[in-house]
């Protein structure tokens, strides 16, 4: 009987992924993003991901930009406040408190009738410390596949850390899901990785 896999067997190790600082910019991250996009469209050896890490000073990782988080950095931070005054204004009788919640909504919603390109100039400064998501270690090496597979469904996490003695040694992503989900039902499904 085969032994079953762990985390540890299916993992990326931290190290094929490229860091960037938190202080660092958008324009940092979307090149090293740019740099691997075009190593992957090249075929070239070596591992290339389509997320980046961000770090603290001290190495420590503190959070993630993907494409995903690329682009919501280019939503102004006016428009992701709540509107729960809006709401509320809503429900009121009260005419004067509508209008200004109205206009309040129009001034932070403006940016939707720029042009992409201003939009992307407006915003390209921000640092990644503002348009990283978070991540947190949520998965250990002995781990099972299995459990990996559900923590990603109930977290909505993507691309859960993996950790041994508190420290991050590797990622696991759906392309390695989806390698065991191949390597077990491929050959029977007449579906090969080359």
């Amino acid at each position: 009987m085969e032994k079953e896999k762990r985390v540890r067997d299916i993992m990326n190790p931290i190290e094929e992924y490229n860091t960037v600082n938190a202080d660092a910019h958008l324009c940092d991250a979307l090149s090293i993003l740019k740099q691997n996009h075009e190593k992957v469209k090249s075929c070239s050896v070596g591992h290339f991901h389509k997320t980046v890490f961000v770090t603290d000073k001290s190495k420590n990782i503190i959070g993630k930009v993907s494409m995903y988080d690329l682009i919501r950095g280019l939503v102004p931070e006016t428009a992701k406040k709540p509107a729960l005054r809006a709401y509320r204004a809503i429900l009121s009788s009260r005419m004067e408190e509508v209008a200004d919640e109205v206009g309040e909504i129009q001034e932070r919603f403006k940016w939707l009738d720029s042009t992409f390109v201003g939009l992307v100039k407006e915003q390209v400064d921000k640092k990644i410390s503002d348009i990283m998501g978070h991540v947190q270690p949520i998965l250990k090496e002995d781990d099972t596949i299995n459990w990996a597979v559900y923590t990603m469904f109930r977290a909505h996490v993507r691309e859960p850390l993996v950790v041994r003695d508190g420290k991050v040694v590797g990622v696991v992503n759906m392309m390695c899901i989806l390698n065991q989900l191949l390597e077990v039902v491929g050959p029977e499904c007449k579906v090969h990785w080359k």
